[in-house]
């Protein structure tokens, strides 16, 4: 039986009610306790975007059935990436099913690994761009290494693994909190005699291999520079001088702090 089409109610939401009640509190209060001070415009929007997502008056496509002439108005999407769970949602197993059918292997066994850093760095990691993917790059340099050690061990030389990563913003808060989640295949591809790859499964990991993998990653984020330790240029903050405002909440939000009130 074919599913059928359930148009939800937006506006009935916890989260609705509280951005379209208190939006305009916390825009004032940010303009009132940062010096004239003002969230950046792509903030603003995701919220009013929200605001309007899958609410008839702000615009709809009237679909009609070739067959039986039977009409259904289908309310636009804000299509947005930080606010609205709906189309979050939406995004996320349009993803989760483009991996399963188009680019993680059948019948390959996969293993998520996940990366969290020391609590000053989230904040440098959720602005500084370059910052975030030096940090993925050795946590995922780490991973492949530590299988390839595993197979080199039962005598399979030239393995070699893949690795996908989904980059979360926010904890279980819903606080400032970067981390990764990487999905890695369980095991090794080796390519045998006749020119064929054959995947090779990997033993669980102890908690020594987890260890050694999180070693591995700080040492060489040291070596780069990269510490969750204060540092003598702590008072240099990029993102402060593009939006005091901004930086004012992410530092408030990591440390679980109130940003705005008396």
């Amino acid at each position: 039986m074919a599913a059928v089409y359930v148009p939800r109610s937006p506006t009935t939401g916890v989260l609705y009610g509280v951005v379209s009640t208190h939006l305009s509190e916390l825009l004032t209060a940010v303009d009132a306790q940062t010096d004239g001070g003002s969230l950046p415009e792509v903030v603003v929007g995701e919220f009013r975007k929200f605001l309007r997502c899958g609410v008839l008056a702000h615009g709809f496509a009237r679909v009609r059935c070739g067959d039986c002439a039977f009409e259904r108005l289908v309310p636009f999407s804000c299509k947005g990436r930080a606010v609205c769970p709906s189309c979050g949602g939406r995004r996320m197993a349009e993803r989760a099913a483009h991996l399963v059918d188009h680019v993680l292997p059948a019948d390959v066994p996969v293993r998520q690994w996940v990366l969290s850093v020391p609590h000053r760095l989230p904040y440098r990691l959720a602005y500084d761009h370059r910052l975030c993917r030096t940090v993925l790059h050795v946590f995922v340099r780490a991973l492949r290494s530590a299988y390839r050690r595993q197979a080199r061990r039962l005598g399979l030389a030239g393995g070699e693994t893949g690795t996908v990563t989904s980059v979360q913003r926010f904890g279980g808060s819903v606080n400032v909190h970067l981390h990764f989640h990487t999905l890695v295949l369980d095991g090794v591809f080796v390519r045998e005699g006749d020119g064929a790859l054959r995947f090779h499964p990997a033993s669980p990991p102890t908690d020594d291999d987890v260890h050694r993998v999180v070693a591995r990653v700080r040492r060489r984020l040291e070596r780069l520079g990269v510490t969750g330790a204060a540092s003598a240029d702590e008072d240099a903050d990029p993102l402060a001088d593009e939006s005091a405002a901004l930086a004012g909440l992410s530092r408030a939000a990591i440390l679980g702090r109130a940003a705005l009130g008396p």
